[in-house]
C-alpha cells in the first residue's frame, strides 16, 4: 500500500523530520501544498505502518515521526526466539536467537517460504494451525516438544496477530524455551513420587505429631504394625494407643529430643494393637520447626522390634552354642587382637595344657604370661597373616611346655575380619600331634627296615596293586630286569616285564585270581622281559596281599632266575 504513494509519503515524512516538535494536519498540508483530507489519509497510512505517531491535545491532533525502535532491533533484543510470517507463510523477519538455535544465518531465512528454510523444523500441524488462526485474528499459546540429536527441548509457542509494514496481516511467532522449567517440574514430580513411594513402602511407619501430641500424618505402614488405618489415627493423640502408666515416661523421653534442637532420640514404647495385644516398638523422634524457628511438633519413625528381639535372642543362643563347641573341642584355641597382639580368649583345652584361664590372659601380652620359647610357638604365623590376610598352616612346631615337656604342635592361624573388611582378630588353633608324629616316625623306620630286607634278598620281590601297577620292587628285581633302581615303580607290570606272547593270558589270570582271592602255592616257571628285550627264564610264586577291609590290596610276586632250559 505504501509503495503506491511513495512520493507523497516521503514528502510528509521529510516535513515531520524538519519539525521534530510535531505538526498539525493544516500545517503539514500548507507545507507540502495538499488539501487536508488527502494529508489526513496519508497520515493514517503512515500510522498503520508505524512510521508516524499521533498525540491529541484537546481537539488538536499533532503528528511526529515515530521514535520507536525498529521491530528487527527489538526482536534481536528478545531472549525468546521470534519470527514473523506473512499470509503466504513467507518469513518477513527472524531474530538472532532463532537463527543461532537453527544453525542458519539471517539471510538464509528471511524472504523465503518457511518450509524452505531452517524454520521447516517447526513445520508442525499444531503450529501451522495456530498460525492460520492468528491470521484470522485469534492468537494462542501452546506447549511443544522439539526433538534434537542432543535431547528434547520444550517450547511455549505464542502466535500473535500483527500488521506488517506493508499494511498486510501477518503473524509473529514467539518460542519461549521452557526446557529448564519442564525438567525442574519433572524432577519435582519424580522426587515427590520417590518420597511418597519411600514413605509408603519402607517397613517403618512415619508419623508427624503436633505439639499437642496428636497425629497430623500417619503412613500406611502403621496398619501393619498396630492394625489401625491411618485415617483412623490421624487427629487422635498418640497417648490413645499407649497404656496410661507409660504416659509420663514416654512424654519425658520424647521431649528430651528437643535439647540441642536435634533429633535422633530412640524411645522404646509399648503400644496397643487393634486386636488388644501389646506391640513393642522403637520410635526415633526429631523436633520440627517452622520457617521462623518455632517448635511445631515431632517427626517420628516407628518400627516394630518384636522380630528383631526374637532374632537377637536366637543369635545369643547361637553364640552360646558356638562357644560351647569351642570350649569342648580337643584342639587348643587362642584368640588375639590384630592391632596390638594382646590375648583375648582361650578355651578349656588350652587352659588344661598351658595352665592359664581365659580371665587370666584377657587383655595381656603373651610375654607377660608365657616363656619366650612358648610365645614364639603361640604367635607363629601372625606376621604372615598381618601381611597377607590369609590363613596360615604350621605343620609341626616343637616347643617345651612347662609342666608337660617337649611337645610337637600343629598350628593353624585364621584371620577374623570386621564387617568393614578390617582385620580384627587372629584365631589360633593348636593341636598336639606329638603321638601322631612319633607313630609316623616309627612306621617310617619299620618300612625302611623292611625295604632293606627286600633289597638284601637274592630273588626278585615285587608288589603289584589290583590295577596291575608296580608299587614295590626290590633292588635285586631291578638289576635282574635291567632297570635302574626304583624306575619300575608306577609302571604297569604286564606291559613292562611280561613277554608279549603271554601278556594278555597272564593279565586275565591275574584279575581272575584277585576276584577268587587265592593263588596256587606251587612254584611256576615262565619268562620275564628284560629291559633290552631278552627273555629271562624264572620260577615264581605269588601270594595275595590282604587289604584293610578284607579285599585284596594287591599281589606279592617272588621270582628267581633259572637256566634257560625250557
Amino acid at each position: 500500500m505504501l509503495d503506491a504513494f511513495p512520493e507523497e509519503l516521503t514528502r510528509i515524512c521529510e516535513v515531520l523530520r524538519e519539525n521534530p516538535k510535531g505538526m498539525a494536519v493544516r500545517d503539514i498540508a500548507d507545507a507540502i501544498g495538499m488539501n487536508r483530507n488527502t494529508v489526513s489519509r496519508y497520515l493514517d497510512m503512515l500510522r498503520v505502518a508505524g512510521q508516524v505517531e499521533m498525540k491529541t491535545y484537546g481537539k488538536a491532533k499533532v503528528f511526529y515521526i515515530s521514535q520507536r525502535m525498529p521491530i528487527s532491533a527489538m526482536m534481536d533484543c528478545a531472549v525468546d526466539m521470534v519470527f514473523v510470517l506473512d499470509k503466504s507463510h513467507t518469513v518477513v523477519e527472524a531474530n538472532d536467537t532463532i537463527c543461532t538455535f537453527l544453525g542458519g544465518c539471517h539471510d538464509e531465512i528471511v524472504g523465503r517460504p518457511m518450509r524452505q528454510t531452517a524454520l521447516g523444523a517447526f513445520d508442525h500441524p499444531l503450529i501451522l494451525g495456530r498460525i492460520d488462526d492468528a491470521m484470522e485474528g485469534n492468537g494462542s499459546t501452546d506447549e511443544l516438544r522439539y526433538m534434537r540429536m542432543d535431547g528434547e527441548v520444550y517450547f511455549r509457542v505464542k502466535t500473535i496477530p500483527t500488521v506488517l509494514n506493508s499494511g498486510q496481516q501477518g503473524v509473529a511467532v514467539v518460542l519461549e524455551d521452557i526446557t529448564g522449567k519442564k525438567v525442574a517440574e519433572e524432577a519435582l514430580r519424580e522426587s515427590e513420587l520417590k518420597f511418597r513411594t519411600l514413605v509408603e513402602d519402607i517397613s517403618d511407619a512415619i508419623w508427624i505429631i503436633g505439639e499437642d501430641w496428636t497425629f497430623s500424618y500417619v503412613s500406611p505402614r502403621t496398619e501393619d504394625i498396630l492394625g489401625y488405618l491411618p485415617e483412623r489415627m490421624e487427629g487422635q493423640s498418640i497417648f490413645s494407643y499407649i497404656p496410661d502408666v507409660d504416659h509420663a515416661d514416654v512424654k519425658t523421653a520424647v521431649m528430651e529430643c528437643m535439647e540441642g534442637r536435634r533429633g535422633g532420640s530412640v524411645v522404646p514404647i509399648s503400644m496397643q494393637h487393634k486386636d488388644g495385644h501389646s506391640v513393642d516398638v522403637e520410635m526415633s523422634a526429631s523436633p520440627r520447626y517452622d520457617l521462623l524457628g518455632d517448635f511445631t511438633g515431632y517427626r517420628a519413625v516407628c518400627r516394630d522390634v518384636s522380630e528383631r528381639r526374637a532374632q537377637e535372642h536366637r543369635l545369643l543362643q547361637w553364640k552360646s552354642f558356638l562357644l560351647s563347641i569351642v570350649q569342648n573341642i580337643p584342639a587348643k584355641v587362642l584368640v588375639t587382637t590384630a592391632e596390638d597382639r594382646s590375648l583375648v580368649f582361650v578355651n578349656h583345652s588350652f587352659e588344661e595344657m598351658f595352665g592359664v584361664s581365659s580371665d587370666e590372659v584377657a587383655g595381656r601380652q603373651c610375654t607377660e604370661i608365657f616363656t619366650p620359647e612358648l610365645c614364639r610357638m603361640l604367635l607363629c604365623g601372625d606376621e604372615e597373616i598381618l601381611q597377607s590376610g590369609r590363613e596360615v598352616d604350621v605343620p609341626e612346631f616343637v616347643t617345651d611346655v612347662p609342666g608337660v615337656g617337649e611337645r610337637i604342635l600343629w598350628v593353624k592361624k585364621i584371620p577374623i575380619f570386621s564387617d568393614k573388611g578390617h582385620l580384627h582378630y587372629i584365631l589360633g588353633i593348636y593341636k598336639d600331634v606329638t603321638d601322631t608324629v612319633l607313630n609316623e616316625q616309627r612306621i617310617r623306620a619299620e618300612r625302611d627296615q623292611a625295604q632293606q630286607s627286600l633289597d638284601a634278598a637274592s630273588n626278585l620281590i615285587a608288589v603289584v596293586d589290583p590295577d596291575g601297577i608296580i608299587r614295590t620292587m626290590n633292588r635285586r628285581g631291578s638289576e635282574m630286569l635291567g632297570y635302574p633302581a626304583d624306575t619300575l615303580i608306577g609302571r604297569n607290570w604286564f606291559d613292562t616285564v611280561v613277554p608279549p606272547h603271554s601278556r594278555e593270558i597272564l593279565r586275565q589270570r591275574f584279575f581272575d585270581v584277585l576276584n577268587s582271592g587265592s593263588f596256587s602255592a606251587v612254584l611256576e616257571n615262565g619268562y620275564l622281559l628284560h629291559a633290552d628285550g631278552m627273555l629271562i627264564p624264572v620260577a615264581w610264586q605269588n601270594a595275595i596281599l590282604p587289604g584293610e577291609n578284607g579285599a585284596p590290596a594287591g599281589v606279592v610276586t617272588s621270582a628267581q632266575p633259572l637256566p634257560d632250559t625250557f
